[in-house]
C-alpha cells in the first residue's frame, strides 16, 4: 500500500474540482446546450481525480457515468438535469475533501501540542473516547482545610466515623495549585460515593470542592464548627454543626449510617 494522501494533495484535488466547476459555470453561461465533447472533457477530469482518491482509500468517491437517458433526443448534447447532477456531485466532493483537510489539520495541531499533563487522570479507550473513572462505592471524598485543628477533627472525628461504616476516603486538604491538581480533585470527586466538606474557616480548596460537588449533583455532607456563622440555605439535614471531635464523630456516624441505608 502506498503512502496515504496528505493535506497538500487533498488541497490540490480541491483546487482541481473548483477549477472544473468554474469551467462548467462559464460554459453554461455562454452556451444553451452542453455538447458531448465539452461534457466528455469535464467527465474525464472528474473521473481521473476520483480514481486517484479511490486508490488512496482515505475517501471513497463515486465515478460519474452517463446512461442513455442522460442524452438529449438528438444525441448531440447532454440534458440540463444530467449536467446539474454532475455539478452537484463535484460540489459535494469538494465539501467532503475540505472536511478531511480540516480533520487532518486538527490532528496535526494536536500532535504538535503533545499530550496534556491532564491526560494521565483521564484515560481513553482504543477509540479515543474518555473512560470514566470506575465508581468507588466504599470511598468518600473528604475536603478539609489545612492546619492542626482541622487535622484533629479529621483523625478523631471523621475518619473513625468512616471506619465504623466500613468506608475508605480520599483526603483533599491541600490548595489546588495547578491544572493537574484540579483534574485529580475532579476525578476523585466523580468516582467517590459521596462528599464531605468541612467548611470551617471557608478555606479556598474546600469551597471549590463544595461548589464542584453541588454542581455535579454529588451527595454532600457539610461540616462546620459551632461558633461560625452558617451558610444560610445550605443548612439542611446534611449540615453538621459540631463543637468537638467526639460530637462530630457521633453526628457524622449517624448521617453516614442513614445514607448507606438509603
Amino acid at each position: 500500500m502506498g503512502k496515504a494522501m496528505d493535506i497538500t494533495e487533498f488541497t490540490q484535488l480541491v483546487d482541481e474540482f473548483n477549477y472544473l466547476l468554474a469551467r462548467t459555470s462559464k460554459y453554461l453561461k455562454n452556451n444553451q446546450y452542453v455538447y458531448l465533447r465539452a461534457f466528455a472533457s469535464w467527465l474525464d477530469c472528474y473521473n481521473q481525480a476520483a480514481e486517484r482518491l479511490n486508490s488512496d482509500k482515505t475517501i471513497r468517491v463515486p465515478v460519474f457515468k452517463l446512461t442513455p437517458v442522460d442524452y438529449s433526443p438528438s444525441g448531440k448534447s447532454i440534458k440540463q438535469e444530467s449536467v446539474a447532477k454532475f455539478v452537484k456531485t463535484v460540489s459535494h466532493q469538494v465539501g467532503r475533501l475540505e472536511d478531511k483537510i480540516n480533520e487532518l489539520k486538527l490532528d496535526a495541531a494536536g500532535k504538535l501540542a503533545g499530550k496534556s499533563p491532564l491526560e494521565r487522570f483521564f484515560h481513553r479507550g482504543s477509540d479515543g473516547a474518555p473512560i470514566e473513572p470506575p465508581a468507588a462505592d466504599k470511598r468518600v471524598f473528604v475536603a478539609m482545610p489545612a492546619g492542626e485543628t482541622a487535622s484533629n477533627s479529621f483523625w478523631q472525628g471523621i475518619q473513625p466515623a468512616l471506619e465504623t461504616q466500613g468506608l475508605s476516603f480520599f483526603l483533599a486538604d491541600r490548595p489546588v495549585s495547578d491544572d493537574a491538581a484540579l483534574c485529580e480533585l475532579c476525578q476523585e470527586l466523580h468516582s467517590c460515593r459521596l462528599a464531605i466538606c468541612n467548611i470551617s474557616g471557608q478555606a479556598a480548596n474546600v469551597m471549590l470542592a463544595l461548589g464542584l460537588a453541588y454542581g455535579t449533583g454529588k451527595s454532600t455532607i457539610i461540616l462546620q464548627q459551632q461558633d461560625e456563622v452558617t451558610l444560610g440555605a445550605l443548612a439542611n439535614n446534611g449540615y453538621v454543626r459540631y463543637s468537638g471531635s467526639a460530637e462530630l464523630k457521633t453526628a457524622l456516624n449517624s448521617i453516614l449510617a442513614q445514607h448507606l441505608k438509603n
